[in-house]
């Protein structure tokens, strides 16, 4: 009897070794959310419900995890307020946060109105915001317009490139005989 006893204790100690030096199967990854590709998406802000934005991309991955979508190949970006166009916007890419703002590694905004073109940021620099309520914020600028040119760090502004506040600004102005309009260079500016 106390044989067999032996031989079923020797089985099950020989099965638990099995069993514990055995690979864990590993679990299948959780959801890491949506990817699509040659998309054109809109984004109506909650914080600014006057404007739209409008991009086109190649493509979008949707987060779940921290609710953020990351656009990259972006083609171009657009805001709309009030129907009308108001700002053209490029940037390799952009991240919309879960308040709809915008986290771009750096940008040009062509803004219609005034025909202002402005450089937010540089490539490998910190990135720019672009909040909903506020306006730009980047670590650096450059503004063209036909008027005058400037630069300058640490900026923020509204989108009408009002309400500035900037660290070491130069300016360079531009002046037109009297009755002359500077040209725009910007599609559609000037409206």
């Amino acid at each position: 009897m106390l044989r067999p006893a032996l031989i079923l204790l020797a089985a099950i100690l020989g099965l638990a070794v099995v069993l514990t030096l055995r690979p864990v199967p590993i679990p299948p990854a959780p959801n890491k959310g949506v990817v699509l590709e040659d998309v054109k998406l809109d984004l109506y802000p909650e914080q600014d419900p006057e404007a739209t934005w409008k991009f086109e991309a190649g493509r979008v991955e949707q987060d779940p995890g921290n609710r953020e979508a990351k656009v990259s190949g972006l083609k171009g970006g657009e805001r709309y307020v009030g129907g009308k166009l108001d700002l053209r916007i490029r940037a390799p890419s952009v991240i919309i946060d879960r308040t709809d703002n915008l986290r771009l590694p750096y940008a040009q905004a062509e803004i219609l109105k005034g025909c202002v073109r402005v450089e937010l940021g540089s490539q490998g620099g910190p990135e720019v915001l672009i909040d909903q309520k506020a306006g730009f914020s980047a670590p650096s600028v450059k503004i063209e317009a036909p008027t005058y040119n400037a630069t300058g760090t640490r900026f923020s502004s509204n989108f009408a490139i009002e309400n500035v506040r900037w660290s070491d600004p130069k300016w360079q102005f531009y002046d037109y005989p009297e009755g002359e309009s500077p040209p725009c260079t910007i599609e559609g500016g000037y409206e």
